[in-house]
């Protein structure tokens, strides 16, 4: 019933915001340029923000200034959230606007938990799938079939690739692998995702990896390290490009849970990654998103970052040991 709602708000809107979450990942953007390909097909006139602009490692996408992180506040149909059903992740967007998200329609498209949602939002949410564009995919698909095409799966298989890790995450890979080979005869361009996403990596985001390197720190079965807003500044990255690191990190034998913190003007960030250890729940300790093998929090700057990182790893190592 849910599903039909939504099929219908869609295709009766002529005028739609899509929104992402502040520091939009790769999932976060396609999910964003996949519906502009699908609903501006259908003659509907869509714009498409977030609170900070995607990372350029996006740019080969060429996405262009299709997202733009100022919103107008303007009248639209339908305001539509993908890869997000918490409202704090626009909050840059809403504070000082409340009455506008809570008046207006809302369709939020999804893979988080979130049991506090607004009484104006259609929600549609899987945490069993590993990726929004998953969902958005199984959703629209039987709908507009005839409306899919190279560029469109090309797009989601991009978004598929980010979030799996290109496939190598633990979780069982049946039905995403299903969806990727229902894109590849799609005419999905594998070859330039692979190359792009996963094979392409600038010298300045090797020598962050290796600054990353430097500082890694083990706690019983926790190894973190971390990095700073000085440090993106110093060799001119962005969080998505310095974060290449923990890919390699998370892979440590020993490990049963990586995080890497950084600074982000008056709060600090987790990221967690385990392959078994469930790090929502040390995500849930102090203000959480995420899922089972991928979570991460958000607490304010009390005192000297590196005091604040040595007190919060030994409470999740302790919390790993118990």
């Amino acid at each position: 019933m849910t599903q039909q709602i939504i099929r219908e708000k869609l295709e009766a809107a002529k005028t739609i915001a899509i929104f992402g979450h502040i520091n939009p990942d790769g999932d976060c953007v396609g999910s964003m340029l996949w519906l502009w390909a699908l609903l501006e097909k259908q003659g509907k006139q869509v714009h498409y923000f977030t609170p900070t602009k995607p990372s350029k490692i996006y740019d080969f996408v060429a996405w262009g200034e299709k997202i733009q992180d100022v919103f107008d506040y303007g009248v639209y149909d339908l305001l539509v959230f993908v890869d997000f059903s918490d409202i704090s992740r626009v909050r840059d967007f809403v504070v000082g606007h409340e009455e506008y998200f809570s008046t207006n329609p809302v369709i939020s498209i999804d893979h988080h938990i979130n049991d506090n949602v607004p009484s104006n939002w259609i929600i549609n949410s899987d945490p069993t799938a590993m990726s929004a564009c998953e969902v958005i995919y199984e959703l629209t698909y039987p709908w507009w079939s005839a409306i899919y095409d190279a560029q469109i799966a090309t797009y989601l298989y991009l978004w598929l690739t980010t979030d799996s890790g290109n496939f190598r995450y633990d979780e069982d890979h049946q039905r995403i692998l299903e969806n990727a080979l229902s894109l590849v005869k799609l005419w999905a361009d594998k070859k330039t995702i692979v190359n792009n996403s996963f094979r392409r990596k600038s010298f300045n985001g090797v020598k962050m990896m290796k600054l990353m390197f430097d500082r890694l720190t083990q706690k019983w079965g926790l190894i973190y390290s971390w990095y700073t807003e000085k440090d993106l500044e110093e060799f001119n990255l962005d969080r998505e490009e310095a974060d290449f690191g923990q890919i390699i990190i998370q892979d440590i034998q020993e490990a049963q849970v990586t995080a890497i913190y950084r600074t982000e003007g008056k709060t600090f960030n987790w990221s967690l990654r385990s392959k078994e250890f469930d790090v929502q729940k040390i995500a849930k300790e102090f203000g959480w998103w995420g899922h089972v093998h991928a979570s991460g929090f958000k607490i304010a700057r009390e005192w000297s970052f590196e005091d604040q990182v040595e007190e919060v790893s030994e409470i999740i190592a302790k919390m790993i040991k118990q």
